[in-house]
C-alpha cells in the first residue's frame, strides 16, 4: 500500500495536495466556459430525423378525412386524452409538491410526434405515438435511474418518504375519480338519456321467465334499489352468487305491484348472469344523427313498405284491428300520457293483423323543422319454411305457480339430475264441441269430433294461440282448459305417458317473448312451459326445400346463416359449430328474423358429415308478427334541479361504477364467479363507442368519459405489480417491514407483472378485433 502523501502544488506550497484542490478548492473558481451549443439543425436534417413519425401521421389524418369525421374523432382525441392527462397529472403535481425531480411527462408511449414536445425547466413534456396510456418518469424510479448520484440526491423519488410516495403513486387514480365526478355531474346539470327499467320483452326460459315476470311491467325496486333505471339493474345483478336471489318489485300496467324472489341466471350464451329481460322501446324508428343506417332489416317486409320508412319516423298510428280498412291513433302510454303512444298497442295491433297488410302512420321531420304525417302500406310477413320437422326435446323450464307447475309438470333439472318430461300429444276443446288433437305419434282419431293432426313443435306456440283467440273471442276464458300427454322418465325406466290437465292462463297471451339464447326453449306462455326442439331431423315434407337433401334421423352439427347487407348483397354468417342436440330453438329463431331466410348446415348422417345449404320458402299459413322495423330504445330524462343535487347523483354514480367494475372482475377470477372474460374490452371498442357517442350526443359522451375515466381509476389500482396498486402494495410492505423490498424481488414481481399486463392487452386486443370483424360492437 502506498503511505506516501500527495505531492504538494508547485504553485501553492502551503495549499492543500493538488489532488483535493480538484475536489474542493478548484470548485470555487472560475469554471470554464461552456461550449457553444451545436449550430441549428436544418429542414433536411430534421426530416430526415423525423420521417417515420411524419409517416405515420399523415396517414393517420388521411384516414380520419377519408373514412372518419374530423370534429367526432377531435372530440374522441380529446376526451380519451384528457382521460390519460389527468391521471399523469396526478402523479406530477404530486411529484412536484414533494419536491421530486420530474424528467418526462408523456403522454402516450414511444417517439414524440412531430411538434408535440419541449423542454421547460428541468422537465421534457411530449406526446408519444402509441395512444395507450402515458407515464411521468422521475429521478430515482425504475432501473435506468440507479447509481449513486441518484442514491444521494434529495430530490430523487427513491428517498422521499414511504408516505410521500404513497401520496404521488395514488394521486393519478385519485385524479380520475374527481374526473369523472366532474363529468357525471356536468351531465346531469344538462340532464342525460336514461333508460328505463322497464320489460320490452323476456327471454324464453330464463329466471325472469320462470319467476312470472311480464312485458310491460315497470321494475320500481330491485334490492334496496328504489326507482332504478335499466343500467342500474346490471351491477346488482352480476354480482351474485349462484344460488342467490333478487327481490324484485314491479308495477303493471294496471297499477298493482308484485313481488319477486328471482335467481339470476348465466345461461350458455351469456357473458354474465343476467335476469333475462330485454330493455323498453318506443314506437320510434331507430336513428343515428351521423349514420344513415336503415331502420327496417334488409329483406324483411318493412323493407318492401310504400313509400319506404326513414330514421326517426315516430309511429302514431295503425290499421284498427276491429275494422283494418281504418287507421286510428295508438292509445296514450296509460302510466305516462305526456309520452306518447302506448308501445303495448303497437305490438298488440301487429300481432291480431298478423298475415294482413297494413298501414303505419309516421310522423316524419322535415327540413324546415316542422312534421308531416305519412302513411306507409307495409305488406305481411310469413314464417320461413325448411320443410323440416324435428323432434320434440324435453320441457326446459316451467313458470312458477302457472298452469304447468300446477299441474305438475316436470322440467329438466341439472343438479340433482333428472330428465324433462317430453310432450307426446295435447288435446284442446273446440268451442263447437268438437277436439283437437295435436300428436307427436301415429294415432288416429276415436269418432267424428276429434280432429287428429301431426304435431310440429316449432309450430305449436302458433297453433295454441289459434286455439286460445278462438276461445277468448266466445268469452270462454274459464273454460281454457288443455289435456297434456307427456312422457316421463323415471330414474332407468322406460318413459311412460302421464295425463295432465292445464288451465290456459289469458294474463300471458299477449306476452312478449324472446329466443336469442342458445339454450333458449320455445315457450307455450299461457301454459307456464318451455321446452327444447332436438337438432334430429324427425320428418322431411314433400316438396320442400329440405326435400331430396335431408333425411330422418338425419342430425344437424353446425349451421351458418347468411344475410343481407343494404346494398342487397348476400353476406354469410359465422358458424354456429357448437350446436347441442336441443338447439335447434335458437337456429330456427334465427333464420326467421333474417332474410333471405338461407343457411348452411353441417350434418351427421350415420358415419358421414355432410354440408348442405337450403333457403326457406314463406309458409302463407303461419303469418309472423315482427315485420322487420327497428325501433329506438326508450328513455327517460334525467336532469338535476341544482348542484347538490348533481353532486349526489355523480357521486352515486361513481361509486355504482367502481362497485360494477369490482364485482365484474371477481366475478371473472373467482372460483365461484359467473362472468365470463370476453366481457372485457380493449383500447379498439372503446375508441370505437367512444367514437359513436360523440357523433349522437355529446352529453352522453361526457358521461361516457366519466365512465372511462373512473374504470381507469379501478384498473389501475389493481394490486399488480407495474401498476399504481402494484407499486403501493410494495410501499404499504415498506411501511409494515421498516425497509425496502428486497430489488431482486422488486424486480421479478416487475417482470411477472409485465407480462400479466402483456397477457391480457394481447387477449383484449384480439377479443377487440373479433368484435370488428363480426359486429360485436
Amino acid at each position: 500500500m502506498d503511505t506516501r502523501s500527495p505531492a504538494p502544488d508547485p504553485l501553492n506550497p502551503s495549499g492543500p495536495p493538488l489532488q483535493e484542490v480538484s475536489q474542493g478548492a478548484m470548485a470555487s473558481s472560475p469554471q470554464p466556459q461552456e461550449a457553444s451549443p451545436p449550430p441549428p439543425e436544418g429542414p433536411i436534417a430534421w426530416l430526415h430525423r423525423h420521417a417515420v413519425s411524419l409517416l405515420i401521421t399523415a396517414a393517420l389524418i388521411a384516414v380520419v378525412f377519408l373514412y372518419l369525421d374530423p370534429i367526432d374523432t377531435l372530440k374522441v382525441v380529446i376526451g380519451l386524452g384528457l382521460v390519460i392527462f389527468i391521471h399523469e397529472l396526478g402523479h406530477f403535481l404530486a411529484a412536484k409538491w414533494c419536491d421530486v425531480h420530474v424528467t418526462t411527462f408523456s403522454i402516450g408511449f414511444g417517439p414524440a410526434l412531430p411538434f408535440c414536445s419541449f423542454q421547460w425547466g428541468e422537465t421534457t413534456y411530449k406526446v408519444g405515438m402509441i395512444p395507450l396510456g402515458g407515464y411521468v418518469q422521475m429521478v430515482g424510479e425504475g432501473e435506468a435511474t440507479d447509481g449513486e448520484e441518484t442514491d444521494n440526491d434529495p430530490r430523487s423519488y427513491r428517498n422521499k418518504s414511504v408516505g410521500q410516495r404513497m401520496l404521488i403513486i395514488s394521486a393519478g387514480v385519485i385524479m380520475n375519480v374527481l374526473l369523472g365526478m366532474v363529468c357525471f355531474v356536468g351531465a346531469y346539470l344538462h340532464g342525460v338519456k336514461e333508460i328505463p327499467a322497464a320489460i320490452g320483452a323476456v327471454e324464453s326460459g330464463s329466471a325472469a321467465w320462470r319467476a312470472g315476470l311480464r312485458a310491460d311491467d315497470d321494475i320500481v325496486r330491485i334490492a334496496s334499489r328504489d326507482r332504478p333505471f335499466f343500467d342500474d339493474l346490471r351491477p346488482i345483478v352480476m354480482s351474485t352468487a349462484a344460488g342467490e336471489v333478487v327481490e324484485l318489485v314491479v308495477r303493471r300496467p294496471d297499477g298493482t305491484q308484485q313481488t319477486y324472489q328471482v335467481e339470476p341466471r348465466r345461461d350458455e350464451g351469456a357473458r354474465f348472469p343476467q335476469l333475462g329481460i330485454v330493455p323498453p322501446f318506443r314506437p320510434e324508428l331507430l336513428s343515428f344523427r351521423k349514420a344513415p343506417v336503415p331502420p327496417v332489416i334488409a329483406g324483411s317486409a318493412a323493407a318492401r313498405a310504400t313509400p319506404p320508412f326513414e330514421p326517426g319516423d315516430r309511429i302514431i298510428a295503425m290499421s284498427d284491428p276491429q275494422n283494418p280498412r281504418q287507421v286510428t291513433p295508438l292509445r296514450p302510454d296509460t302510466r305516462e300520457p305526456d309520452r306518447g303512444p302506448d308501445i303495448a298497442d303497437y305490438y298488440a295491433r301487429l300481432q291480431a293483423l298478423a298475415g294482413q297488410t297494413i298501414v303505419v302512420r309516421v310522423l316524419r321531420s322535415q327540413p324546415d323543422g316542422q312534421e308531416k304525417p305519412v302513411d306507409i302500406t307495409v305488406p305481411p310477413a310469413f314464417r320461413a319454411d325448411l320443410g323440416l320437422r324435428m323432434r320434440f326435446g324435453e320441457i326446459a323450464a316451467v313458470r312458477e305457480g302457472g298452469p304447468a307447475a300446477q299441474a305438475g309438470v316436470l322440467a329438466h333439472q341439472d343438479q340433482p339430475p333428472r330428465p324433462g318430461d317430453r310432450i307426446r300429444h295435447i288435446q284442446l276443446p273446440e268451442v263447437d264441441g268438437t277436439t283437437t288433437w295435436l300428436t307427436t305419434g301415429d294415432e288416429k282419431a276415436p269418432d267424428s269430433t276429434v280432429t287428429v293432426r301431426k304435431l310440429d313443435p316449432l309450430l305449436l306456440p302458433y297453433e295454441l294461440r289459434q286455439w286460445a283467440d278462438r276461445q277468448l273471442a266466445r268469452g270462454a276464458e274459464a273454460k281454457l282448459q288443455v289435456r297434456l300427454t307427456v312422457l316421463r322418465t323415471v330414474g332407468h325406466q322406460e318413459a311412460k305417458p302421464v295425463e295432465l290437465t292445464l288451465y290456459y292462463d289469458a294474463a300471458y297471451h299477449n306476452d312478449r317473448v324472446t329466443i336469442s339464447l342458445p339454450n333458449s326453449p320455445i315457450p307455450l306462455a299461457g301454459l307456464g312451459l318451455a321446452y327444447w326442439v332436438e337438432t334430429m331431423v324427425d320428418q322431411v315434407l314433400p316438396d320442400s326445400p329440405a326435400s331430396g337433401v335431408l333425411q330422418p334421423n338425419d342430425v344437424i352439427l353446425a349451421a351458418r346463416l347468411y344475410s343481407l347487407d343494404d346494398h342487397g348483397n348476400l353476406r354469410p354468417g359465422e358458424w354456429f359449430d357448437k350446436l347441442k342436440p336441443h338447439q335447434w330453438a335458437y337456429v330456427d329463431a334465427a333464420l326467421q328474423r333474417q332474410p333471405p331466410h338461407r343457411l348452411d348446415l353441417r350434418v351427421q348422417r350415420g358415419e358421414s358429415i355432410l354440408e348442405v345449404s337450403l333457403e326457406a320458402r314463406p309458409d302463407t299459413q303461419h303469418p309472423l308478427e315482427d315485420r322487420g322495423l327497428l325501433l329506438a330504445r326508450d328513455y327517460r330524462i334525467q336532469k338535476a334541479e341544482g348542484l347538490a343535487e348533481a353532486l349526489s347523483l355523480g357521486t352515486w354514480r361513481v361509486i355504482r361504477f367502481i362497485k360494477y367494475v369490482y364485482m365484474s372482475l371477481y366475478g371473472m377470477i373467482s372460483p365461484s364467479g359467473r362472468i365470463s372474460p370476453k366481457t372485457m374490452s380493449g383500447p379498439l371498442t372503446i375508441a370505437n363507442v367512444s367514437y359513436r357517442v360523440a357523433g349522437e350526443d355529446f352529453w352522453q359522451f361526457l358521461l361516457f368519459i366519466g365512465m372511462i375515466s373512473v374504470n381507469l381509476a379501478v384498473v389501475n389500482f389493481l394490486p399488480i405489480p407495474v401498476l399504481d396498486g402494484g407499486h403501493m402494495v410494495f410501499l404499504i410492505l415498506e411501511k409494515i417491514l421498516g425497509r425496502p423490498v428486497p430489488e431482486r424481488l422488486f424486480h421479478i414481481a416487475m417482470y411477472i407483472g409485465l407480462a400479466i399486463i402483456l397477457g391480457l392487452m394481447i387477449f383484449v386486443i384480439a377479443l377487440d378485433i373479433q368484435r370488428l370483424l363480426f359486429g360485436w360492437f
